[in-house]
């Protein structure tokens, strides 16, 4: 082994260091596969339109309950400078009822936000006169993971939100994402349902399919440059006590090979 050898090797874990963080320049690019037909065979939700989905309150959601000109019944007072965003409102418990003052233990999950108020106006007009009620669910969101940014969760202001938007809230795709293998999974824990969206090709920009629902995850999963540099990481350590006994051992050659002063042949030289 010679300072050759150590060389060639080093330049060839350079080489692996830099094929590893190498990635196709089309991983980079979204929507630009124009050869798919654009007029793709559409699933059960692409053949129902947006605006007929209406979000359902479930156990844990917070309800904004407003009962006009009745702020003493309101989860909040709409005449308070006080931002909307911030508001608590009342809890669902596990059982799927609320307990409101005056009218008590209401059952309301199931049932979507608008249907939530006709219940609540009918309740309440037992006792107030012209009972008016609007119910808002507060903490909707979604849950963004892996290749973003800045994983977490997004919240939703309307019923649904869209795929595209949750990955701009979230700061973008990092270089090392997936961009064609982009998990949406919802439905329950024991029945979720995953659906694979591929952001290079044209026929995603199907609104229907970008369409992301309350609780629904969103996965970005790392690309093939992030699973090869993972593994070079992993190998480094293994690679630096190869070298350093490489270096050892050129070294110790080295010293066996320097001729050393002999003493006893300088005596007899004096001699």
């Amino acid at each position: 082994m010679n300072l050759k050898h150590i060389t060639v090797t080093t330049s060839v874990l350079a080489t692996m260091l830099l094929t590893g963080c190498s990635t196709k320049d089309n991983q980079y690019v979204l929507f630009n596969q124009t050869t798919d037909n654009v007029q793709t065979v559409m699933d059960s939700r692409d053949a129902m339109p947006n605006e007929l989905y209406e979000s359902k309150v479930i156990p844990n959601n917070r309800l904004s309950v407003l009962v006009f000109n009745h702020p003493e019944l309101s989860t909040r007072d709409v005449r308070a400078q006080v931002d909307p965003r911030q508001e608590r409102g009342v809890l669902v418990s596990q059982d799927g009822t609320v307990n409101l003052p005056l009218i008590g233990v209401v059952r309301v999950s199931g049932l979507s936000s608008r249907e939530v108020a006709t219940l609540l106006t009918r309740e309440y007009s037992r006792y107030i006169k012209h009972a008016h009620v609007t119910v808002d669910i507060l903490n909707k969101r979604v849950f963004v993971m892996g290749e973003v940014r800045r994983p977490g969760r997004v919240d939703i202001v309307e019923d649904t939100t869209n795929l595209l938007e949750a990955l701009a809230t979230t700061g973008d795709l990092t270089e090392f994402a997936s961009r064609n293998n982009i998990k949406i999974i919802r439905g329950t824990r024991s029945r979720p349902e995953v659906e694979t969206i591929d952001l290079t090709r044209l026929s995603a920009l199907s609104l229907n399919r970008l369409t992301l629902y309350p609780n629904d995850v969103v996965y970005v999963e790392p690309n093939e440059s992030k699973r090869r540099n993972i593994e070079i990481a992993e190998a480094l350590p293994g690679v630096d006590i190869a070298s350093r006994i490489l270096t050892l051992l050129f070294t110790g050659k080295q010293l066996t090979n320097t001729h050393l002063f002999n003493v006893n042949t300088f005596t007899d030289y004096q001699q």
